[in-house]
């Protein structure tokens, strides 16, 4: 199972890419990934778990295979709204679907389990999202100096001749290696190699390795007093 911070670089890393290919806005190209990649298959599971459990008649002999869509474009398109705005649509969804079922007094228990569960699964996704964000905004603020750092290291190896998904790994790891002082080189390194095998060809990891040491090694990257007492406890998290 993937550690937040890693699923986090895998939705950062997808977004860079789609914007480069799409030549779109990366904010944007994020915003869309976490919605589609992270708030809407954890939305799913809660509410397929939600149906299994429930004992309501009106949403037992309703239209739940029609519902299930509905309800996870909706919440997933919106996450972040208002507990009071959260339950609001929840239950317009349901009485949209199953008719009577928000009012019947023994589906009030029911209805305060699904809420929750759904705050409870956002508020998990939204620490994925929160770092996947501060990856892209970092890159966006710093990009020309980040860029010119991977090309002057990449000896005869222009930025154009790099593989998309090669120059996106590289500048997500540059980006850690100046801007994220709590992050260990290493952990750094070793989640830019674990990328590049699993979204890149057979020998990229080795490319992205290389520039990454050689970078690491020509740069004194100072770490905070907070940073080095707990970089044992950080690189665990990564």
């Amino acid at each position: 199972m993937n550690s937040p911070r890693r699923h986090s670089r895998e939705l950062a890393l997808k977004a860079l890419y789609q914007a480069e290919i799409n030549n779109s806005d990366q904010n944007e190209s994020l915003n869309q990934i976490n919605i589609e990649m992270l708030f809407a298959p954890a939305i799913e599971n809660v509410v397929k778990e939600f149906l299994k459990a429930t004992k309501a008649n009106e949403i037992l002999s309703g239209k739940v295979e029609e519902f299930i869509p509905d309800f996870v474009d909706s919440i997933s398109s919106n996450p972040h709204q208002e507990v009071s705005d959260l339950r609001f649509r929840v239950k317009q969804l349901l009485e949209q679907y199953f008719p009577g079922v928000t009012i019947n007094e023994s589906f009030q228990s029911e209805l305060k389990v699904l809420i929750d569960s759904l705050c409870e699964k956002i508020k998990k996704q939204s620490v994925v999202e929160e770092f996947a964000k501060e990856i892209i905004s970092n890159i966006s603020q710093n990009n020309k100096f980040i860029e010119e750092t991977i090309e002057k290291t990449a000896n005869n190896w222009s930025l154009n001749r790099m593989a998309a998904i090669d120059r996106c790994i590289l500048k997500i790891a540059v980006s850690e290696f100046f801007y994220f002082p709590l992050i260990p080189l290493k952990a750094t390194i070793n989640e830019a190699i674990e990328l590049a095998k699993k979204y890149s060809t057979d020998r990229s990891y080795e490319f992205v390795n290389g520039i990454l040491d050689k970078i690491s090694k020509e740069n004194k990257f100072v770490k905070t007093p907070k940073s080095i007492n707990s970089s044992k406890k950080t690189e665990n998290q990564q």
